[in-house]
């Protein structure tokens, strides 16, 4: 039973390996069919090309050419070279000069004729100075132009921030009813923000953040969300009026420590706030607002 295997396949290999030899041998043969046969019509379309390039006196068509000012002195030599060079689709081209059309019966048109043609008149020089003229204006209006981007550039004072802490056993349910209370936004940066507006709108005035590590509030889980603090920040320079900003951060820090258990107010140093840490943020806004 083994030999019978044994022979069965080899014969299946043989017969495999035939079927891929004849397949390749078909191939082969069709490719050399299909290109003998596309250069027989190549050479039928030459040929073809040949025979209608000429009349039955073997003359060929006559072509047109057309004189340019930039070589006013083209010989007849160098014109029949040209005539060879010349693309089919002249549709778009303007209409050739009369002195340089070919017929079978006649010369070529003197050269001289080209020459007069092209030689420019006097009214054209005259007008050369009158362009150069009215192009200047445009040459003195760019150091104007440059000295007007340069008196709008103004350098932008550097940013600051005052930071207020409040720290203590912040649920998250108190901490967003508070923020509620406070006008503040839940957005950007997965934390809360205060705007001039309570719909969200107008100046940002200051935002809320969590005190540890990621900065941020699940506001999907906020039921379970529990934190040691927060943090109050607010950023200056400020387009609302800076003292006012820094008040209503500071109300709002107060009023939260009062609303959670053991709840302070640390300043920007992580240190109870005090009158004199007070007076110091107080200077630093009215320091910005004199810059600004």
């Amino acid at each position: 039973m083994s030999n019978l295997q044994i022979t069965l396949s080899i014969i299946g290999v043989l017969l495999i390996a035939g079927i891929i030899a004849h397949g390749l041998w078909t191939m082969r043969r069709n490719n050399s069919i299909y290109k003998q046969a596309q250069s027989e019509v190549a050479e039928k379309r030459h040929q073809q090309q040949s025979d209608d390039d000429f009349d039955a006196d073997g003359i060929g068509a006559v072509k047109t050419i057309k004189a340019t000012r930039d070589e006013p002195n083209t010989t007849s030599n160098e014109a029949t070279q040209m005539s060879m060079d010349l693309d089919l689709e002249t549709d778009d081209e303007e209409t050739p000069l009369p002195s340089m059309r070919v017929d079978k019966d006649e010369e070529p048109a003197p050269v001289e004729e080209a020459e007069t043609e092209t030689e420019p008149t006097e009214d054209e020089n005259l007008d050369e100075p009158e362009l150069e003229t009215e192009r200047q204006p445009a040459f003195e209006a760019a150091p104007e132009a440059t000295s007007a981007t340069k008196a709008e550039e103004k350098p932008q004072p550097p940013q600051d921030v005052i930071s207020l802490f409040v720290k203590g056993n912040v649920q998250g349910a108190l901490l967003l009813q508070m923020m509620t209370e406070l006008g503040c936004k839940f957005g950007e940066m997965g934390i809360f923000h205060r705007y001039e507006n309570t719909n969200g709108t107008g100046t940002l005035i200051f935002s809320v953040a969590n005190m540890f590590n990621p900065g941020t509030f699940d506001l999907d889980n906020i039921e379970q969300f529990e934190t040691d603090g927060v943090a109050l920040f607010m950023t200056l320079p400020i387009n609302y009026d800076g003292q006012q900003a820094f008040n209503m951060m500071l109300n709002a820090a107060k009023k939260l420590a009062t609303e959670i258990p053991q709840g302070q107010v640390l300043d920007g140093s992580r240190q109870l706030l005090t009158r004199q840490s007070i007076q110091q943020a107080h200077q630093k806004v009215r320091q910005y607002e004199s810059t600004s």
